[in-house]
């Protein structure tokens, strides 16, 4: 009998000693979340305020999720997160809107949730507030949307471009008589220009952003890269001007496109943008780099997305447009000549812009 009491008193014992290691294992603060995304700049200070605090508690132990990663996607829904980067401790979601940037603030909220004092939030948040991503897409300004488009805008409205359109549009109307013809050609050539900047825009800004721990570094070949090719636009500009010959010459690509165009299928029009996009890429690249690194560094991938393809739209509107007036009336020849007239100062133009991008995105003012 008493050996029996006995085994009961120890079972007793075992599963409440059982019991005190999993409420111990389970406490709120021995778990910290940084919800993050690779190359944010507002990541790296929440870390380091994270560095500060967390050695006051041994017991805490930081774990790290990368938000569009499918474990980062699942805490992100645990916890209805709405801002990268947001800290969790516990149950307590602590998003970047909380302390707006700043690191006392955080410092405060951190102590607090780690001493169990004053949670922010829970998982079981209203299931009405919205979603990461769409936050993100509310988060938005209209003055970066225009800055985007307006940047897409400049890196199309080249002479590289406005040369190739009008021997394709003087090739059309030759073969066919009639200025109408040149609008499939315009919308066909532009959706393959469109579509082949766009995915490059996406893999690249998938490539940046998963070298978060090269993103300083990232900055710096950008800004380097964007002085080196703002200069190489002004020489090019300098050399127009003396009658020289230019360091963006596109004239040996025109036989290449002449026969397709005498074809006029719809496919083959929109091949040859996609591969006058490659043709064109030393015009427009500069400016294309920029954009997806300052936008490499934003962390949400629906806005970065829609930024790649306001950018995209920038730069196949001057197409269209151009498309537009000679389907109406207006000779190739005189884009060729207007071409030829303010080539200089579009050169200039584009690369004063780039040299002055540079610095702007190195400290990271835009």
């Amino acid at each position: 009998m008493r050996s029996a009491e006995k085994l009961s008193w120890c079972k007793r014992a075992l599963l409440l000693a059982l019991a005190v290691i999993l409420l111990t294992g389970c406490s709120p603060g021995s778990q910290v979340i940084l919800i993050e995304a690779p190359g944010c700049t507002k990541c790296a200070a929440a870390q380091r305020v994270l560095d500060e605090v967390l050695p006051q508690y041994p017991d805490a132990r930081l774990v790290h999720y990368t938000y569009y990663t499918d474990e980062g996607h699942q805490v992100i829904l645990d916890y209805n997160v709405k801002d990268v980067p947001s800290v969790i401790v516990g149950q307590t979601v602590i998003g970047y809107k909380s302390y707006d940037g700043d690191g006392d603030k955080l410092k405060a909220m951190l102590t607090a949730a780690l001493e169990n004092r004053s949670p922010e939030a829970t998982p079981d948040q209203p299931a009405d507030e919205a979603p990461l991503d769409s936050q993100a897409l509310k988060d938005i300004q209209p003055s970066s949307m225009a800055t985007v488009f307006l940047a897409g805008l400049l890196a199309g409205f080249n002479p590289c471009l406005l040369a190739i359109l009008a021997f394709l549009s003087s090739t059309v109307i030759t073969s066919s008589g009639r200025s109408r013809d040149i609008i499939p050609l315009v919308i066909c050539f532009s959706l393959g220009i469109f579509v082949v900047y766009y995915l490059f825009g996406v893999g690249l800004f998938r490539i940046f952003q998963d070298w978060q721990s090269m993103a300083s570094s990232i900055r710096l070949f950008l800004s380097l890269l964007l002085v080196f090719l703002g200069l190489t636009q002004i020489e090019d500009a300098r050399r127009l001007y003396g009658g020289g010959r230019s360091l963006f010459k596109t004239d040996w690509a025109l036989k290449y496109f002449q026969g397709g165009v005498s074809g006029r299928r719809l496919s083959t029009y929109f091949l040859m943008g996609a591969l006058f996009s490659l043709v064109k890429a030393p015009c427009v690249g500069a400016v294309y780099l920029a954009i997806i690194g300052i936008i490499s560094s934003d962390g949400y991938s629906s806005a970065a997305l829609l930024y790649l393809m306001l950018y995209n739209l920038g730069i196949i509107l001057p197409v269209l447009v151009l498309g537009g007036v000679m389907a109406m009336g207006m000779s190739p020849e005189s884009i060729d000549r207007f071409r030829h007239d303010h080539r200089v100062s579009i050169r200039v133009a584009t690369g004063l812009t780039l040299i002055v991008l540079a610095p702007l995105i190195y400290w990271q003012l835009i």
